[in-house]
């Protein structure tokens, strides 16, 4: 027998077979290290708290009472013994090593008289504590409706109160990033960080020279570490822009709703959309636009797993009373072209079934980001949802914003985009140019965007 054929036959049958199983083996491990991301998350929440019963704190009863943030189930903050926050050594390790030099990471647990912030960047980890009164939770919930009510002056003395409380402790942590990324529980979820002033120095405040938190930071949103590390390992192992599996660069959807027996027409949402689409297609991107009759639920659940990036201009529903209600509406919602499976609502619970890779969703609609539903046990937010459906990074919306607005801010955020910048860049340079120019300088028409994500 020829060598050559002998020595072919050796490596077909024995040395490639083994080198599959190990490629195999090599996937596993990823795979594995992903669904185990959450292990230690669990850890903490399973450890012993010093809060035994969650609702007689202040905090968590400013929480329990609005509507607009998940239960304490989902949220409570753990304490060892010792009343400090406990990170697990081999999640603090993960992190670490996850992290860029830029960022920092700022988990919060707020109690009713202190607020424990872990402060973790590449080079450092620390646990931090402020005393508080009482009074600081009602303060806080004051800040939010007044940044609705457009009460600048109001506003600014509270985003000072709460800087001293939330931004003082970590200052040494936050030099030289450029990069926040939060976790806050309790009463501190869906807080807008961006909003207080930077740096938290008392002359420089009475000065004016003191800038909002965004002017010098990016910031990012999550609900929980093991969420964060999930994103951020999906972004190291997959490959979403060469994925043959996502090959449109742009999915936007608006049903508009013109002449909708029930529901208000969205008058520049499509506008907007074909605005944004013309952008990427410009950029020698490809986008599908999908407009008014377009924009139905059965078309969002076709294409959606082959975008790159998808947004959605639309109306939402969010109740107390019925939650499994609760989603986001297409053009046959209501009317009698819907069916059992397609109905023109994409409900929270759904979206967890489905299957949508995509790199960043938009979803430019009212309070977005606190539309959320009872899966098993827990609350669970569209956002939390879309993430688990595969889902990298989520764009949504804190309060209730004017459809003008929604437009111009989305036709700046891609235009930056496009331009090179990643997303949490994109999302800074919009709002630092908001807050440049008097018309739009209040927090309202620039705080209420979020991205939830790596």
């Amino acid at each position: 027998m020829d060598p050559r054929v002998f020595l072919f036959m050796v490596g077909f049958l024995f040395i490639i077979p083994r080198f599959l199983t190990f490629a195999l083996a090599q996937v596993q491990d990823v795979e594995s290290l992903i669904s185990d991301i959450a292990s230690p998350q669990r850890n903490l929440d399973l450890g012993l708290s010093v809060l035994k019963d969650p609702m007689h704190n202040l905090a968590f009863r400013e929480m329990s009472g609005n509507a607009d943030i998940p239960d304490t189930s989902l949220q409570a903050p753990i304490f060892a013994t010792t009343g400090e926050p406990v990170y697990n050594p081999s999640l603090l390790m993960m992190i670490q090593g996850l992290l860029s030099k830029q960022e920092v990471l700022l988990e919060y647990f707020p109690g009713d008289s202190v607020v424990f912030t872990v402060a973790v960047t590449k080079e450092s980890f620390g646990i931090h504590r402020m005393r508080t009164s009482p009074e600081i939770w009602q303060e806080l919930s004051g800040f939010k409706r007044n940044i609705r009510l457009a009460d600048f002056g109001n506003c600014k003395y509270q985003s000072e109160l709460l800087s001293e409380v939330l931004l003082r402790p970590v200052s040494e942590s936050l030099k030289g990033k450029t990069k926040a990324v939060i976790i806050a529980h309790a009463a501190l979820y869906g807080f807008p960080f961006e909003v207080l002033v930077y740096p938290t120095i008392p002359s420089l405040q009475a000065s004016g020279k003191t800038k909002y938190l965004i002017e010098g930071r990016e910031v990012v949103y999550n609900n929980s570490v093991a969420q964060w590390l999930s994103s951020r390992i999906r972004s190291k192992t997959c490959t979403l822009k060469t994925s043959a599996d996502n090959n449109l660069a742009f999915a936007g959807f608006s049903p508009g709703f013109e002449l909708h027996e029930c529901i208000q027409e969205l008058h520049n949402a499509g506008t907007e959309i074909s605005r944004i689409g013309k952008m990427f297609k410009d950029s020698g991107k490809t986008p599908v636009i999908l407009l008014n009759e377009n924009s139905n639920e059965s078309n969002f659940k076709s294409i959606a797993r082959y975008s790159h990036i998808i947004h959605i201009a639309t109306h939402t529903i969010s109740s107390t009373d019925c939650p499994d209600m609760n989603g986001l509406l297409f053009h046959e919602f209501g009317s009698r072209e819907n069916t059992d499976e397609d109905d023109g609502l994409l409900a929270v619970r759904e979206i967890c079934e489905l299957n949508i890779p995509a790199d960043l969703i938009v979803i430019n609609a009212c309070a977005s980001a606190n539309i959320r539903s009872r899966i098993g046990l827990n609350w669970f937010s569209c956002a939390d949802c879309f993430m688990k459906a595969g889902a990298r990074n989520v764009l949504c919306t804190l309060w209730n914003i004017s459809d003008r607005v929604a437009e111009r801010f989305m036709v700046e955020f891609y235009r930056c985009y496009l331009g090179g910048m990643s997303y949490s860049k994109a999302l800074q340079q919009v709002k630092v140019k908001m807050i440049s120019e008097p018309s739009t300088s209040l927090p309202l028409n620039w705080a209420a965007y979020v991205l939830i994500g790596d």
